[in-house]
């Protein structure tokens, strides 16, 4: 009898801890903090970081899904930049501040394209008309076992009109999509882990981008965006580099 009842003290304990866990880390978030407790967070987590620029006004709050924000965002000193934000453990972190709005790719969950948010934030002021988005894979012939292998190219492209979208955040179109599930699903055949180390199958995708004026030329980097830049914090990004006209097909 005196086990059967240790045995009840066992299960209550574990359900009680098992309903501890999911309400820590999976309850429903509370409401997303107004611009005025965002500008307070931001702005302390910027004089800790050492930085002497903080945040102005905030631009508009993108909710990717109910537990990650994009916040685009002016600072005092011009520029154009992007948080991020998650709700974990009871509360809206934010996980990353970036002074720069050069575009790059969110992603929220590796396993999974449909989370892999495209991000920019460009100064309206500037000459720039039309951001072009692209993903890459590179021609690629070898042999791996004996065997001889060759991968055609791959270029993709997303076309964001500047005018109506200076800043944003929003999922990669469904084909770029279809195509890296396709290359996850054949590496899971062998040993690569996406993003994360060079793949055998040569199936690795680049990210890049290019921004036009009014006469389709490409406007520099250097002109849309500040050459001295801070960060804070870290998430899950994919690096896109500026891609130059030759380098396009």
């Amino acid at each position: 009898m005196r086990k059967r009842h240790n045995s009840w003290i066992w299960i209550s304990l574990i359900s009680v801890l098992f309903a501890v866990f999911l309400w820590w880390n999976y309850s429903p978030p509370a409401a997303f903090p107004d611009n005025r407790e965002l500008l307070k967070e931001m702005n302390s987590s910027l004089g800790e970081y050492g930085a002497r620029d903080k945040v102005d006004r905030i631009q508009k709050v993108i909710h990717a899904d109910n537990r990650h924000v994009a916040v685009p965002f002016v600072s005092e000193d011009g520029d154009y930049g992007m948080s991020f934000w998650i709700w974990g453990k009871r509360k809206w972190e934010m996980t990353s501040l970036e002074s720069s709005g050069e575009p790059r790719i969110w992603m929220i969950d590796y396993a999974d394209p449909s989370s892999y948010f495209l991000t920019w934030n460009i100064n309206p002021e500037s000459a720039a008309e039309e951001l072009n988005a692209y993903m890459i894979r590179r021609r690629d012939y070898g042999m791996a076992d004996g065997k001889h292998y060759y991968f055609p190219r791959i270029q993709l492209s997303n076309e964001i009109t500047l005018a109506k979208e200076s800043f944003g955040a929003m999922p990669l179109p469904a084909t770029w999509q279809e195509v890296l599930n396709s290359s996850i699903r054949l590496e899971e055949i062998g040993t690569y882990q996406w993003f994360n180390s060079y793949s055998t199958a040569a199936m690795q995708f680049e990210f890049g981008w290019n921004v036009l004026d009014d006469r389709g030329k490409s406007v520099s980097q250097e002109v849309l965006f500040k050459s001295s830049n801070y960060s804070y914090g870290s998430s899950d990004f994919q690096i896109m580099m500026m891609i130059e006209e030759s380098e396009l097909e």
